[in-house]
């Protein structure tokens, strides 16, 4: 008989789908372990009894609960679990294995950061949610809790960015940035974006059979249209996608931290050619709504340009070649979407659930004590919210380890979630949906150059990635 929960006026809630065996096995061992985290155990059971979608995502939406003091165990008492990040992975579009097992019997679990400090690695979509929307936690870098993910210390210049601010001085600058970046002038860019496309297409053609999509697509297609977007000339094209590749690299400080000096340096002079004209395009509109009259300082507008464009750029570059890679790797579903391509903005958002772009997680640390997924997470203490595995949980989508582009999984997480959910979302979704199409289109028999071989990935850079990607045609 399919399990059934209740809402709090007692009231009984059909499951979206009956609880399959091996969900409840794996519940009912979840109840039996002792572990650090036992007090989520009976919280992760009951998550898994399929409760309706939409209920869930209402009851989440709001901020966590009050603490209870039964589920206080303060970190620094915890054996953690793992290091943290993992890398090991059973399969190359799966999460590392390690975070897929601890998820199942502990979505809220301590863990060792790279710089040997404990935090909590949430795992679960409601507990992810939670983390990137109440207001309890902050994105503070400076903060002494706020958890190093790559143990390496943090540029003052990345301390202080819009991604790294809360409350009502957050609100103030994002609108300034989403007001450039809204849905009505996504649309209006499809031309644009279409055009670069094509020409990005011709280039792979002329490469020939064997071409790397990563090198003449993947990489060539987000940092023209950031380019347009923002209004750095094509001449600096390849200094710009420079620049923002170093950043995302993780492997040199001392690299990253030139990149970043020279990002700085780079869109000063941007905006003091458009203190002195007149230009079309995001900078040019900052610097004459903004800058001008006073409303922004130099320092924060360069801050927000180069970060917003930096971060989108990247993203979207590295769902392209992931994406891509994962379609001609289920040739069933590449079929599908050529048959049917009116499914492609749907599967833009399926790719990006099923795909662990953003491997090393969301860090935030706890300014008061807040309860997430039934383990009370105390002032003070960090916590990463990891994406990849919310966006894999079982509770909120059927068969998660699939791919399906029929899947309606447009409240994914990958963007984040919250206050801080990727203001460019609505051009990182064209962008995807316009390179796969016309992809398909123009190059109907696309597949592997060599089916047999592992596919390249860079997995130890903050986003996960397709270095290189071989096709024929």
């Amino acid at each position: 008989m399919p399990l059934t929960a209740t809402n709090s006026d007692g009231r009984q809630l059909v499951p979206a789908h009956p609880v399959t065996a091996s969900e409840a096995a794996h519940a009912d061992g979840a109840r039996a372990l002792s572990l650090p985290c036992a007090t989520t155990h009976r919280v992760r059971s009951q998550r898994r009894n399929r409760i309706p979608i939409p209920w869930r995502i209402h009851m989440s939406s709001h901020s966590a609960a009050a603490p209870d003091p039964e589920t206080a165990t303060p970190l620094h008492t915890l054996a953690p679990e793992l290091a943290f990040p993992q890398f090991e992975r059973s399969a190359p579009f799966d999460p590392p294995q390690a975070y897929t097992e601890l998820s199942g019997r502990c979505p809220v679990a301590p863990v060792s950061m790279a710089d040997g400090k404990p935090s909590w690695l949430i795992t679960s979509f409601e507990g992810v949610r939670t983390t990137l929307s109440d207001p309890h936690f902050s994105s503070d870098m400076s903060h002494p809790g706020f958890p190093n993910r790559t143990g390496k210390p943090v540029d003052d210049l990345l301390k202080d960015t819009l991604g790294a601010m809360d409350g009502e001085r957050h609100r103030y600058y994002r609108r300034m940035l989403t007001g450039e970046l809204t849905v009505r002038r996504a649309k209006a860019m499809r031309p644009v974006i279409t055009q670069i496309t094509d020409e990005a297409l011709d280039q792979l053609a002329a490469a020939g059979p064997g071409a790397d999509l990563v090198k003449h697509v993947a990489f060539v297609v987000p940092s023209r249209v950031a380019c347009h977007l923002v209004g750095i000339p094509l001449s600096d094209y390849e200094l710009f996608t420079g620049m923002a590749a170093t950043l995302m690299d993780s492997t040199s400080s001392d690299d990253q931290f030139a990149a970043l000096q020279n990002m700085v340096s780079y869109f000063d002079t941007l905006v003091t050619d458009r203190e002195h004209h007149d230009r079309d395009d995001l900078l040019g509109h900052m610097v004459r709504r903004y800058l001008a009259t006073g409303e922004l300082t130099r320092d924060m507008l360069i801050r927000l340009a180069w970060t917003t464009m930096a971060a989108g750029q990247e993203t979207t570059a590295h769902m392209i070649g992931l994406g891509v890679a994962a379609l001609l790797r289920h040739p069933d579903q590449l079929e599908l979407l050529r048959r049917e391509p009116h499914l492609l903005p749907g599967a833009v958002d399926e790719l990006m659930r099923y795909l662990p772009l953003i491997q090393f997680g969301i860090p935030r640390v706890a300014m008061d004590d807040v309860e997430v997924d039934g383990q009370t997470v105390t002032a003070g203490e960090g916590v990463v919210a990891l994406p990849p595995l919310a966006n894999r949980d079982p509770a909120v989508f059927e068969r998660p380890d699939e791919l399906d582009v029929r899947r309606n999984a447009r409240q994914h997480l990958t963007f984040g979630y919250g206050p801080h959910q990727c203001p460019a979302h609505a051009l990182a979704r064209l962008e995807l949906e316009v390179v796969y199409g016309r992809l398909l289109e123009r190059f109907p028999t696309l597949r592997l150059a060599d089916s047999d071989a592992d596919l390249k990935v860079q997995d130890k850079d903050i986003m996960y990635r397709v270095s290189e990607l071989a096709v024929t045609w």
